[in-house]
C-alpha cells in the first residue's frame, strides 16, 4: 500500500516510523557530541536506524522547514509560511 503526496508515492511504512528533528544548530555539534559520547541516543539512532543532515528550506523557520521534512517539497508547495508572522511582528 502506497500513499501519495504532491505527485509522490510512499510506502507505508512496516514497523513504527519515527523522525527526530534537531533544529538550530550546525551538525558538526552533534557529531562532536556522539564521538565524545554525550549524545548516547543519537548515537543509537546512528547505529541502528538512520540520521541524515537535510538543507534548510527558505524562509528559515521551524514549522516550513518540518512540513519540508514531512511532505518532500518546499514551502512554494506545501504553503507552510512563516514569513507573513514574521514581516507582522517586524514591523
Amino acid at each position: 500500500m502506497t500513499i501519495e503526496l504532491h505527485d509522490r508515492h510512499y510506502a507505508l511504512p512496516t514497523r513504527p516510523t519515527v523522525v527526530v528533528c534537531i533544529d538550530g544548530c550546525d551538525p558538526e555539534y552533534i557529531e562532536q557530541g556522539i564521538r565524545d559520547g554525550v549524545c548516547p541516543t543519537i548515537a543509537s539512532f546512528a547505529k541502528q536506524g538512520y540520521v541524515g543532515v537535510a538543507d534548510c528550506v527558505m524562509p528559515s523557520f521551524t514549522n516550513p522547514n518540518n512540513v519540508s521534512i514531512v511532505t518532500g517539497v518546499p514551502p512554494a508547495i506545501h504553503s507552510s509560511d512563516d514569513l507573513a508572522v514574521f514581516l507582522t511582528f517586524a514591523v
